[in-house]
C-alpha cells in the first residue's frame, strides 16, 4: 500500500467522526465557539433574534423545571438561538439545532426527556415567543429526539473504507429527512453534509493511483470550487494556524527569543491576533508558575508527618485559597489532582 493510500485510510475514522459525533448524547460544551461556527454564522440569512444566546441559563425571575446537569452550566450562556425571520417565521438553521442540543445535553439520558420537554416549553414561554412558534419548536424537538434515537445504532457500525463512509453518509442523510422532514434536515445539517461529501470526494481523488500529480491537483482545485468561499478561507486559515504553531514550537526548541516568535506571528496573523497570542502565552506562563509553586508547597504539607489527616487537608485547602484566588481556578486544580492522583 503506498503512502497516499495509507494516509487516506488512516483518516477514515476522523471523517466518520465528523459525520456522526453528535449522534450520541454527551457532555455539555462550555468552551468558546469554534472558528468554523463563527465564520458560518456570518453568512446566515438576516433574522430577528429571539433566543437565549447571550443570557444566563436560568434567569433569576424564572423558575424553570430542573434538569440533572443544570449545575454544570449555571454560569454560562445558552448555546444556540431560536430565531425568527423578517416575516415572523421560525428560522430552521444550525443555531436552532445547537439550542436543542444544549438542553438535550442537560438531561444526561432519555429518562429525563419528558422533563426536557417541560423545561423547553418554559424557556420558550419566558422568551415571549409567539405560541405557534413555541409549538413548532417543541414539535421539532420531538422529531429530533426520535432521529437521535434512530441514529444511535448507526453510529456504532464499523467503517473500514471510503465507500463504507460514503454509504453511511447516505444513510444518515435519508434518516434525517425521514424523521425531521426536508426543511428541518437541510437547515440543521445541509451545509455540513455538503462539506463532508467534498471531503469524501477529496479522499477518492487522493486515493486514485491512476492520476498524475498534475491531474490530481486540477481535480482537487475543481472540487474546492464546490465549497462556499468561507469554507475555503477557513481551510486556508486552519492550515496557517497549524503550520505557524509548529514553527513557533521549533523556534522555542532552538532557543529563539520571544521577539523572533512575535515577528513570525505578525507575518502569519497580523498585529491584533499576535497581541492576543502574547497575552495567552503570558497567562499560561503565570498559571504554570503558580501551579509549580502550589505543587512544591503541597508536597511539603503531604510529607509533614506531624500533621493529622484533617489538619493536612485543611492546610491544602488554605494553600489553594491563597495561590488560586478564583473559584474556577480551584475547580481546575482539583480536577487536575483527581486526574493525576495527586490528592493525599
Amino acid at each position: 500500500m503506498n503512502q497516499k493510500r495509507f494516509a487516506v485510510l488512516a483518516g477514515l475514522p476522523l471523517i466518520f467522526g465528523a459525520v456522526g459525533w453528535w449522534l450520541m448524547p454527551g457532555p455539555v460544551k462550555t468552551g468558546p465557539e469554534p472558528v468554523s461556527s463563527v465564520v458560518e454564522q456570518g453568512h446566515q440569512q438576516p433574522a430577528v433574534t429571539s433566543g437565549s444566546s447571550g443570557s444566563a441559563l436560568v434567569p433569576d425571575n424564572v423558575n424553570h423545571p430542573a434538569l440533572p446537569r443544570d449545575e454544570r452550566v449555571s454560569d454560562i450562556e445558552v448555546g444556540g438561538q431560536v430565531r425568527l425571520d423578517m416575516n415572523g417565521n421560525l428560522v430552521l438553521d444550525r443555531q436552532l439545532r445547537r439550542y436543542l442540543d444544549f438542553f438535550i445535553g442537560l438531561t444526561g439520558g432519555a429518562s429525563y426527556y419528558e422533563t426536557l420537554k417541560a423545561r423547553l416549553a418554559s424557556e420558550l414561554k419566558a422568551q415571549d415567543l409567539p405560541p405557534e412558534i413555541q409549538r413548532q419548536v417543541l414539535a421539532i424537538l420531538d422529531d429530533y429526539l426520535s432521529y437521535r434515537k434512530a441514529a444511535e445504532a448507526m453510529a456504532s457500525n464499523e467503517h473500514h473504507s471510503v465507500d463504507d463512509v460514503r454509504q453511511a453518509l447516505g444513510q444518515i442523510h435519508d434518516l434525517r429527512r425521514e424523521h425531521l422532514g426536508p426543511d428541518v434536515a437541510e437547515g440543521f445539517f445541509g451545509e455540513e453534509e455538503r462539506r463532508l461529501q467534498v471531503m469524501l470526494d477529496r479522499q477518492k481523488i487522493l486515493n486514485d493511483e491512476s492520476l498524475t500529480d498534475s491531474e490530481r491537483d486540477r481535480a482537487l482545485a475543481q472540487l474546492d470550487q464546490l465549497l462556499p468561499e468561507y469554507s475555503v478561507e477557513l481551510r486556508r486559515r486552519s492550515r496557517t494556524v497549524v503550520e505557524t504553531a509548529m514553527q513557533v514550537q521549533q523556534l522555542r526548541e532552538q532557543g529563539a527569543s520571544e521577539a523572533e516568535v512575535r515577528e513570525l506571528r505578525l507575518q502569519a496573523y497580523g498585529a491584533e491576533a499576535t497581541e492576543r497570542l502574547a497575552k495567552l502565552d503570558q497567562q499560561r506562563n503565570q498559571w504554570q508558575n503558580r501551579l509549580g509553586e502550589y505543587r512544591q508547597q503541597k508536597a511539603l504539607i503531604d510529607n509533614n508527618e506531624g500533621l493529622a489527616p484533617a489538619d493536612r487537608q485543611a492546610a491544602v485547602e488554605a494553600l489553594r485559597e491563597r495561590i488560586f484566588t478564583e473559584e474556577h481556578e480551584r475547580r481546575r486544580i482539583r480536577a487536575l489532582e483527581r486526574t493525576a492522583g495527586m490528592d493525599s
